[in-house]
Formats: C-alpha cells, structure tokens, sequence
C-alpha cells in the first residue's frame, strides 16, 4: 500500500510538472505575438493595418496607356504605298493598270467609287462584275489594316517585267517604296538585299540585273 502511494506521489508531481511547463511556454509565445500591440486594437487588425505597399512598382510593371486617336482608329493606313488591285477576283493586269493611271491605287480608294465609273475606268466587259469589286476592296480593306489608306506617289510599273521579279518580290519591293521602274534602277544590290526578307535568298538572286534591267526599261519609256 505504502509502494502504492509513492507512485501516485511521483506520478501526479510529473503531471503537475508538464502542466506548469505547457502553461509557461504557452504564456511565453502568447506574449511575444503581443509584443507591441496596442492595448483595445486587435492585434491581427494591426498587423494589416501596418502593412505599406512598395515604394515602387516591381520592375516589370507595365502600366496601362490608351492608344492616341491616331492609332486607336481602326482605319489609320500602313504607309504611302498602293494595293495589288488584281488581288480582286474579276480583275487582272489590264483592268488594274487602268485603274492605276486614272488615279485609283488602293483597295480602299477602289471601294469609294462607284459601279458606273469602275466600268468606265476599266472599259470593263458587260460580264464584268464591278458590284463584287467593291464588295473584294472594301473587305480586303479591312482584313489587311488599309481601311482610309491612300497613295499619293507615282503610277506603279509592272516590276514582275524584270526577271526574278515574281509577284511576292514585287510587293515586298511596293511596300518598301520601289513602284517603279526610275526608283528600282537607284537603288542598290545591299539595298535591295536589305528589302528581301532572308529567307527567300537564294543563289539565283542577282540585284544587280534587277538593277540593270530596270534602267533598261526606264529609258524605253
């Protein structure tokens, strides 16, 4: 019985002693996460509260900027260069060098005129459809960003006259500025290199015949 007492004893000081430590640790961590509070604040309030944003936006931060009415307009026009009108089914090379000498070089400017004036322009065949033309130019217009587009330069010459000149050179060629014949014979072969995109290089490529070429049919009129 007395043993028995002894381990009760030793038993309940252990239990007491685990108490005691748990409850000092407890006040202990208690007290250092209210270290600093202030007395009727909660302190998880001023803990938010006492968050600051940065000084500064992180280095990346793009901020936002509306586009200026220029170009926000959907119809502002990618440079002073004309269309390839024979891109519109119903008109070819003929019908596209008439529309070119009477003043009407890109698709935009093509879909403001109307169905009589297109006919008498292009001396179009009574087959001819000037109505779907229109309808081409103005959705060409649009897909292509040359919605309001218009050129004020010389009377285009065909470049696909020159040999190695295929229609895709050609436009690279429009789009640079090169429309004619004139312009094309001053330029240069590192110009011209510069013009053409790398990648359609090739070994069969002589800029320096374009060049020729062009002065060639220049003084031919």
């Amino acid at each position: 019985m007395a043993g028995f007492n002894i381990l009760w004893y030793v038993g309940a000081g252990f239990l007491l002693g685990w108490v005691l430590s748990t409850l000092t640790e407890w006040l202990w961590l208690r007290g250092r996460r209210m270290g600093g509070a202030v007395p009727g604040v909660d302190p998880m309030t001023a803990a938010l509260g006492n968050r600051q944003p940065p000084a500064h936006p992180p280095g990346d931060y793009r901020p936002y900027m509306a586009a200026s009415p220029a170009l926000a307009q959907p119809g502002a026009a990618r440079g002073n260069h004309p269309d390839p009108l024979s891109d519109i089914r119903g008109i070819g090379d003929v019908y596209e060098k008439r529309l070119y000498e009477a003043g009407v070089f890109t698709w935009h400017e093509l879909g403001q005129v109307d169905v009589d004036t297109l006919r008498a322009i292009t001396k179009a065949l009574p087959s001819s459809n000037p109505e779907s033309w229109i309808v081409q130019a103005r959705q060409l217009a649009a897909e292509s960003g040359r919605v309001n587009a218009i050129y004020t330069g010389p009377i285009p010459d065909d470049l696909t006259r020159i040999e190695g000149i295929d229609q895709v050179f050609e436009q690279e060629l429009v789009q640079a500025g090169i429309v004619t014949f004139a312009q094309l014979a001053q330029t240069t072969a590192p110009e011209l290199a510069a013009i053409i995109p790398a990648h359609r290089l090739d070994d069969a490529i002589n800029f320096a015949a374009w060049i020729g070429e062009a002065r060639q049919l220049q003084a031919k009129g």
